[in-house]
């Protein structure tokens, strides 16, 4: 599924970022970015770190471009964007949720195109959507937005144990779901 002609051309494209060529760069960070946003927020859960994230990853990038020598320079920036991503979780204050999705998540050498990235992402999002509307919402501010269930129950005015409820049925249809998508991958 590897393109080889895409990969030729990423190869070029970091080849002329070592000489500085800022066109060369906006090239590859047109062709990058969004798929790397992507798998970042598949691991954080949250955008706005995710963006930040990534960011930091193309701005070291740019910053160390004399001294990146790399065979596959999208598989050294998914490794960076990992890392980064793993990094994040372990210094932040993180939920459950965020743990059990960047353990379930392994993306191999192979995998790491941006098809299969978006890929997944489309399989995530159509998995919320599956969810009934108050399910979704329940889920959201709790996992998402890190709102408590009593502050939820209070806020949807629906009872404590249901909140609870929604958000077990939730994770359960999401584990299901990712597990095929993990098995699709592995």
């Amino acid at each position: 599924m590897r393109n080889p002609h895409t990969i030729k051309v990423q190869q070029e494209l970091a080849v002329r970022v070592q000489g500085s060529d800022r066109e060369a760069f906006n090239a590859l960070f047109s062709m990058l970015w969004e798929p790397m946003y992507t798998y970042a927020s598949s691991m954080i859960m949250n955008d706005s770190i995710a963006k930040d994230l990534v960011q930091e990853i193309w701005i070291d990038y740019w910053q160390r471009r004399e001294s990146v020598e790399v065979e596959n320079i999208k598989s050294y920036l998914y490794k960076a964007i990992r890392y980064k991503c793993y990094n994040s979780l372990r210094d932040t204050k993180f939920n459950k949720t965020q743990i059990e999705a960047a353990e379930s998540i392994y993306v191999a050498s192979e995998i790491e195109q941006e098809e299969d990235v978006l890929e997944l992402s489309k399989r995530i999002d159509i998995s919320m959507a599956n969810l009934p509307q108050r399910c979704q919402e329940v889920f959201r501010l709790s996992r998402i937005h890190n709102i408590s269930n009593k502050e939820i129950a209070k806020q949807l005015n629906i009872s404590h144990r249901s909140v609870e409820n929604q958000i077990s049925f939730a994770l359960r249809r999401l584990r299901k779901d990712l597990s095929i998508v993990k098995s699709m991958f592995l």
